[in-house]
């Protein structure tokens, strides 16, 4: 297991041509990990690297709950367009189990079959959680002017994968973007 931060933090649009690039610790060990493992490969040892971008689920760590508790209490929220790239853990699950079933080998970037707006995310937290909210593009200009902030960037940035990196020959996504928040949001 990798992850899509061996791209770096300040990638938008993650293509196939795209070099990793780590400009952090974290993604330096997974990308270093990757060359270390590259020398152990033979025929009798294949490896899949997997670089998933977020992986969300019921009782997930990281962004995603901090988004939850937000959707959950908030009046009003920015109605800002951006692309992100997720992974319900539910798919990432399958995804493996496809790889190891076909004894698979080289890179992969499984992700959602739809990006993911991050107005639409709350919004659909709010609904399943019965909760009325409001969205705006009233602060768009705001945050426009703030995205070089490392938390806006996170909320309201651009980070995903070209859909064609994620095609494989059988479809690992048995959950669908409101299936896999409802599930997330109720388990």
């Amino acid at each position: 297991m990798s992850s899509m931060i061996v791209f770096g933090t300040d990638q938008a649009a993650i293509r196939q041509d795209t070099v990793p690039q780590p400009d952090n610790f974290y993604g330096d060990s997974k990308l270093q990990a990757e060359r270390e493992l590259e020398r152990l490969e033979s025929e009798d040892f294949r490896v899949a690297y997997v670089r998933p971008p977020m992986i969300y689920g019921h009782e997930s760590k990281g962004n995603y709950p901090r988004l939850s508790k937000l959707a959950k209490v908030t009046p009003l929220f920015p109605d800002y367009d951006n692309r992100r790239s997720m992974l319900h853990v539910d798919n990432l699950s399958e995804f493996l189990r496809l790889v190891i079933d076909n004894q698979d080998r080289g890179y992969y970037h499984p992700q959602n079959t739809e990006y993911i707006r991050t107005t639409d995310l709350v919004k659909e937290i709010a609904k399943i959680s019965n909760h009325r909210i409001g969205v705006t593009k009233l602060f768009n200009p705001l945050i426009k002017s703030m995205m070089g902030i490392n938390v806006v960037n996170k909320v309201f940035g651009d980070l995903y994968y070209e859909q064609a990196m994620s095609e494989y020959h059988t479809n690992y996504n048995v959950r669908d973007f409101n299936e896999s928040v409802r599930e997330t949001e109720l388990g």
